[in-house]
């Protein structure tokens, strides 16, 4: 099982099976993530291939476009999304998981089963 070890303060990493994995290089990251829709977003990309702005936006509940804007666009500067200009009339932009997206998106599946199992009342 993984512990915390503090001993740095410029640099806090997890103890797991052995090996030291930081904390503090992820921070950027984790910052984005945990912004209201990051996760819903990464959700709904995994669902599908692509997805329309308009179509992330009805499916996250996202009430306003500049937010849901802001998210995508730090997304795709972190490299989880990609942004798919496709020249037509009118202009069309459809928005995917990257590689790294889908590996995100996966690794977060298991944190959300246990959340699902252990932070709601069992009927």
């Amino acid at each position: 099982m993984g512990k915390i070890n503090t001993s740095s303060q410029n640099n806090i990493t997890i103890m797991h099976d052995g090996v030291g994995i930081s904390i503090t290089k992820s921070e950027g990251v984790l910052r984005i993530l945990g912004k209201k829709y990051s996760l819903m977003i990464i959700g709904v990309l995994g669902n599908n291939n692509s997805m329309s702005f308009s179509d992330i936006k009805k499916s996250v509940g996202c009430p306003r476009s500049n937010l849901l804007s802001v998210r995508l666009k730090e997304m795709s500067n972190a490299g989880i999304i990609m942004r798919n200009v496709i020249e037509s009339q009118p202009v069309s932009v459809r928005y995917s998981l990257t590689e790294s997206g889908k590996e995100l998106r996966e690794n977060l599946i298991p944190l959300f089963k246990w959340i699902e199992c252990n932070c709601y009342p069992k009927s």
